[in-house]
């Protein structure tokens, strides 16, 4: 299920439309960014912000929303309402002004209740949840500009996940779980040329909702579904996704219906590099570093028909900086890189709604300039098999890390009895559509080696214990 925002900050779900979400990461592709540190270590004093300060992606967003909806002219009638919103069938006349001349917008609401019921370094219960904002402005009804658009999403994200407060794992439960801030996340310009086969958009951008991602794998929970832990734990800060975006260049090209190519520029880190919490040292989102070595991500992505439909994409980045991780000598490393390949295959089509779909994604990195050097991740899709409810969909999926060698060589010359190796997490969800806009989400997660197989907080000679999570998230979009 590969989710875009290419034209509103809803996520469009291709194969699972139930899934649709306000999400400002394309799928909610979240994970604790930080560099050479495993998540949740720095994030349970960082909750407070001026009111003043955390206003300012409020106040960007109106501004912008305000004054182009003033420049729009008529154009041909919309409701401007999302396919899955709550607003679906209701009369909006504002909405649908606005979306006349131009304009688009939407917000939601994710609640998620989770329970750590064994190991990790406690167990209990935990809330949280995310309001996200979006607008996006059509320059052509606005102002003749063909093919120009305007895109911009914010979010507030409330409470605390678990594993910032249990777990601290490699694989976070929640793909929303972050620092509590008001943050503005996307703001760019895109232009459309050559008869829409080219589009090279400007600004500050999320690398998580185009590359590296399973269009089937959206139906998970676990952050690593979408922007994975390998490009999450070995990138700056991070690297260019939720919850923090950078300022790059990103060109998409499509000769055929079935080949797209993608290549994006990015400022190397969207926070300080060397930051102990990335989140905190850019609060707001507002920051637009330009001051970092480049980050250079490439895909290509081939639509087949064997039969059933697939998708195969391959892809890489380079990171251009010395940002090593804490385990190496900074002077070692020149760069950092990975590579990538996704399949995502429908393998069953019934004679109703029924249908089976699978994916597949590896990713490699150098050893000894990364903390994760082998990814891989699977899983499988049913929707359609529980009668009369044809948009439910259910799955499996299991994902695994290796933590670099380099890593655990410095753990034994530090003489730690506990040595890293993996961290590995299987899923299990299903996710009820109640109606368009509002879904159900029951889940359930077990992961081996929490952090990567790291020492206990009760007691450090013996390793974190495995863990066993149940959850269960709302979506409401509007």
């Amino acid at each position: 299920m590969r989710c875009e925002f290419a034209s509103s900050m809803l996520t469009k779900c291709v194969k699972y439309p139930l899934f649709t979400a306000v999400d400002p990461g394309g799928r909610f592709n979240c994970r604790l960014a930080h560099t050479g540190r495993w998540p949740g270590e720095y994030l349970g004093d960082q909750m407070r912000s001026g009111v003043v300060t955390s206003m300012l992606p409020v106040f960007a967003l109106g501004s912008l929303f305000t004054a182009t909806a003033l420049k729009a002219e008529d154009a041909a009638p919309t409701n401007g309402v999302p396919e899955e919103s709550i607003a679906k069938d209701w009369n909006d006349p504002m909405r649908a002004a606005l979306a006349k001349q131009g304009v688009l917008y939407g917000l939601g609401y994710i609640g998620e209740y989770w329970n750590v019921a064994r190991g990790g370094n406690s167990q209990g219960s935990n809330y949280d949840g995310l309001v996200s904002a979006f607008t996006d402005i059509d320059l052509d009804k606005v102002m003749g500009w063909k093919g120009g658009a305007i895109h911009a999403s914010a979010y507030y994200v409330h409470g605390v996940g678990p594993a910032t407060e249990r777990i601290g794992n490699i694989f976070p439960p929640s793909n929303i779980e972050g620092t509590e801030r008001l943050r503005l996340f996307e703001l760019w310009f895109e232009q459309s040329m050559l008869n829409d086969k080219m589009k090279v958009r400007i600004g500050s951008l999320a690398a998580d909702s185009e590359f590296f991602i399973s269009d089937t794998a959206g139906l998970f929970l676990n952050s690593t579904f979408g922007w994975s832990a390998a490009t999450a734990n070995n990138m700056a800060a991070g690297g260019p996704g939720y919850p923090l975006a950078s300022l790059g260049v990103r060109v998409q090209y499509q000769p055929t219906d079935d080949l797209t190519i993608l290549a994006a520029v990015f400022n190397g880190s969207p926070a300080d590099p060397f930051a102990s919490n990335p989140q905190a040292d850019n609060p707001h989102g507002v920051s637009f570093r330009l001051e970092d070595s480049p980050l250079l991500m490439v895909e290509a992505q081939y639509k087949y028909n064997l039969g059933l439909p697939g998708t195969f994409k391959f892809g890489g980045w380079k990171q251009f900086n010395h940002y090593a991780p804490e385990f190496l000598n900074p002077d070692e490393l020149d760069t950092s890189s990975g590579v990538y390949g996704i399949i995502d295959q429908q393998i069953w089509k019934g004679s109703g709604d029924e249908a089976v779909h699978a994916f597949v994604r590896l990713g490699g990195s150098p050893d000894k300039q990364n903390l994760i050097n082998t990814y891989v991740d699977t899983g499988v899709v049913f929707t359609g098999f529980v009668p009369g409810r044809k948009d439910d969909s259910f799955g499996a999926a299991f994902a695994y890390g290796h933590v670099s060698d380099k890593q655990q060589q410095a753990q034994i010359d530090a003489g730690q009895t506990v040595i890293s190796d993996y961290e590995s997490v299987i899923e299990l969800n299903y996710a009820a559509k109640i109606r368009p806009g509002f879904t159900i989400a029951p889940d359930f997660q077990y992961i081996w080696n929490p952090g990567g197989r790291v020492p206990s907080e009760s007691d450090p000679t013996k390793p974190e214990k495995d863990a066993a999570v149940f959850g269960v998230r709302t979506t409401l979009n509007y």
